[in-house]
């Protein structure tokens, strides 16, 4: 993954959730972590990029404050939930070929792809939840703990991308962190030392075969 420049104020970091136990034909937003997504969270918490973090952000997806259920039981963090950063809201049908559906999702950016938000609708929300809180807190560095496909439609906007390209999308790992300060990738998402690296585009062992990851 390559990253520039491009105008947004604000030091973030940006942690795609934990890797998630999957239940088919039920809503992801209520996935809750796999035993490989709680070692990706306890890795996380002893990270050294948290001593500077002066406040945590999270989407209102249980699997987000899972992620740092650990890092929470060790530190004081101000910590909020702010649903504009809700994954792109999907139906509860299981898609066989989950990848070929987010293809179609990233392609057709305007549409609603099989009941899906658009992509455009869901980068939209995004961004303007990531200007609201920088805005209020101009001085602080914020960690947002977020979704593969939200994270996926944001990172393409700072890059002044017309769309996510779908294989930077598959090698997004689950627990990987990006550093963004004054409108610029700093650092590319990766996962931290120590961290189990899971992306997308990979089954895990709490995979179903065939199915999907969230």
């Amino acid at each position: 993954m390559t990253a520039n420049k491009v105008g947004q104020p604000g030091k973030l970091y940006l942690i795609a959730h934990a890797c998630t136990r999957q239940v088919p034909d039920s809503d992801a937003a209520f996935w809750q972590l796999n035993e490989l997504g709680q070692e990706q969270a306890a890795a996380l918490a002893r990270q050294p990029f948290w001593d500077g973090v002066d406040r945590l952000l999270l989407s209102c997806e249980p699997k987000t404050r899972l992620t740092v259920a650990p890092l929470l039981e060790e530190r004081q963090i101000p910590v909020a939930e702010d649903a504009r950063f809700n994954e792109l809201r999907r139906t509860s049908e299981w898609t066989s070929d989950y990848t070929a559906r987010v293809a179609e999702v990233f392609r057709r950016p305007r549409q609603s792809v099989a009941g899906w938000e658009p992509a455009a609708a869901a980068r939209t929300r995004f961004c303007a939840g990531i200007d609201a809180w920088t805005s209020r807190h101009p001085q602080e560095t914020l960690a947002l703990v977020g979704h593969g496909l939200t994270f996926s439609l944001y990172r393409a906007h700072l890059l002044g991308l017309p769309t996510v390209i779908l294989q930077e999308w598959r090698e997004l790992s689950f627990a990987a962190v990006a550093y963004v300060e004054d409108g610029q990738i700093i650092e590319d998402f990766a996962v931290p030392p120590g961290v189990p690296n899971v992306p997308r585009g990979l089954a895990s062992p709490a995979v179903v075969a065939g199915g999907r990851t969230s």
